[in-house]
């Protein structure tokens, strides 16, 4: 059962979190369905160079926010907020600069998971230890 405490936040980053492990998951069977990834060509996109190490951060950070979202607890909630937030917000500004119109959704989402990885981040802040 899940605990009361944090608990919009948990919800917001436990749903981020499924929501980019099912598109990271599809993405190891073909790197070029992750709009990140959809410039690479070549060897960079293979699972061994940069699409490996991209899909393998992401995963990390997944990981660590699905774990806050399970336990509750305080800084692990703050800690997976946290890499949804910069994660998803340097990603999307990364592919506003670089990437072209057919990225632009994928920023699109990108910021608004940023967005809400800093309101789990100050909803957890904002309530006493």
């Amino acid at each position: 059962m899940l605990k009361k405490p944090y608990l919009i936040s948990r919800v917001l980053i436990g749903l981020m979190a499924l929501i980019m492990l099912g598109a990271t998951l599809m993405a190891y069977g073909n790197p070029t369905s992750n709009p990140g990834l959809i410039n690479l060509a070549g060897p960079a996109l293979s699972l061994g160079q940069t699409a490996g190490a991209f899909l393998g951060r992401q995963m990390t950070v997944i990981i660590i926010a699905l774990i806050g979202a399970f336990t509750g607890a305080r800084h692990l909630v703050m800690i997976g907020g946290f890499g949804m937030m910069f994660m998803n917000g340097h990603d999307a500004i990364l592919m506003c600069l670089v990437g072209g119109a057919d990225v632009r959704i994928a920023a699109i989402a990108g910021l608004l998971f940023a967005v809400l990885g800093a309101i789990s981040i100050v909803l957890v802040w904002r309530k006493p230890a």
